[in-house]
C-alpha cells in the first residue's frame, strides 16, 4: 500500500471516529457538551496557532495567551459571563500588551508579538465561539449541521472542480493548488448543501435564504481557508499540528469554518429570530 492510501485511510478512520462524536454533541438537548467541545476546541487552536505565529516567546507566555483567549471564549459562550466580554477583552489586551513589555525578548520583533497574540483572540475565540451560540437559538441545530455542511461542500467541491477543470490559479502566491474554476465550484457546493438543507431538514429555509446562506457563507469559508495558508506559508510549515491522525491540525480542518460561522449566525439571530 503507497504512503498516499495509507494516509487516505487514516483520514477516513479519524473522520468515522469524529463525525458521529460532533453529531451526538450538536443534537444533545442541552447547550452546555457544545459550549464545552467549542471552549476545547479554542484552546487547542489557540495552542496551534501561538506555537506557530509565537516561536520566539518562551511557552509560558504562549500558554498565557491561550489561558486569555479561552477567558475571551468563556464570556462569548456563557450567557451569565457575556455582560463581561468588552471588558475581559480589553483586559487580556492590556495583559498581552504588558507581558510583551516587562518580557520583550528580540525588542525589533516585540510590537510584532504583542500584535500577533492579540490577533489569536480574535482569530480562534471571536470567530468560534458563536458555533456553541447556535444552540441558543430557535432550530439552533438545524443552523449547526447548515453551516458545518455549507463550508464542508465547499471544500470538496473547490478540490474535485479544481482538479478535474482548474486552469487559472486563484491566488498562486498564498495557495499555488487552488484555482478559479475550483472557486466557482465551492460556491456551487456550497448553495447545493444549503438546497439539500431546505429539502431533507429545514423547511423553513426560502430559496432567497438558501442563496443568501449559501453564497457569501462559502465564499467567507474559502477566504478562511486561503488566510490559514498565508500564516502557514508565512511561517514555513506545513500542517497547523498533529492531533487528528491524517489531517493534521485542528485549524487545519476549521479554517473555513472559522469565517463561515459569523456570516451564518448573523444571518440566523436577524432573519430567523423572532
Amino acid at each position: 500500500m503507497t504512503p498516499a492510501n495509507q494516509n487516505l485511510l487514516v483520514r477516513i478512520g479519524s473522520a468515522a471516529v469524529l463525525a458521529p462524536i460532533l453529531a451526538a454533541v450538536i443534537l444533545w438537548e442541552r447547550p452546555e457538551p457544545m459550549t464545552l467541545c467549542i471552549q476545547v476546541a479554542v484552546a487547542i487552536g489557540l495552542v496551534e496557532l501561538y506555537w506557530i505565529v509565537l516561536r520566539d516567546d518562551p511557552a509560558w507566555m504562549r500558554l498565557a495567551g491561550v489561558v486569555l483567549g479561552s477567558l475571551i471564549s468563556a464570556t462569548i459562550a456563557w450567557p451569565v459571563l457575556t455582560p463581561l466580554f468588552p471588558w475581559v477583552l480589553a483586559g487580556c489586551v492590556l495583559v498581552a500588551a504588558i507581558m510583551h513589555l516587562l518580557h520583550f525578548g528580540d525588542l525589533a520583533s516585540a510590537p510584532a508579538r504583542t500584535g500577533l497574540m492579540v490577533f489569536g483572540f480574535i482569530y480562534v475565540p471571536v470567530l468560534l465561539t458563536p458555533l456553541a451560540l447556535f444552540k441558543r437559538l430557535p432550530d439552533g441545530e438545524d443552523w449547526i449541521f447548515l453551516t458545518v455542511t455549507v463550508t464542508f461542500f465547499s471544500d470538496t467541491g473547490a478540490y474535485a472542480v479544481g482538479r478535474a477543470f482548474g486552469k487559472r490559479k486563484l491566488y498562486k502566491a498564498i495557495s499555488p493548488g487552488k484555482s478559479r474554476e475550483g472557486a466557482l465550484g465551492g460556491l456551487a457546493f456550497s448553495l447545493l448543501a444549503a438546497l439539500l438543507a431546505k429539502v431533507w431538514y429545514m423547511p423553513q429555509l426560502g430559496l432567497v435564504d438558501a442563496i443568501l446562506v449559501a453564497i457569501p457563507g462559502g465564499a467567507l469559508g474559502q477566504v478562511g481557508d486561503l488566510v490559514e495558508s498565508m500564516i502557514k506559508r508565512g511561517y514555513k510549515v506545513k500542517d497547523s499540528g498533529w492531533i487528528i491522525p491524517g489531517h493534521g491540525g485542528l485549524l487545519d480542518r476549521i479554517d473555513a469554518l472559522l469565517f463561515c460561522i459569523p456570516w451564518i449566525y448573523i444571518y440566523a439571530a436577524f432573519a430567523f429570530t423572532p
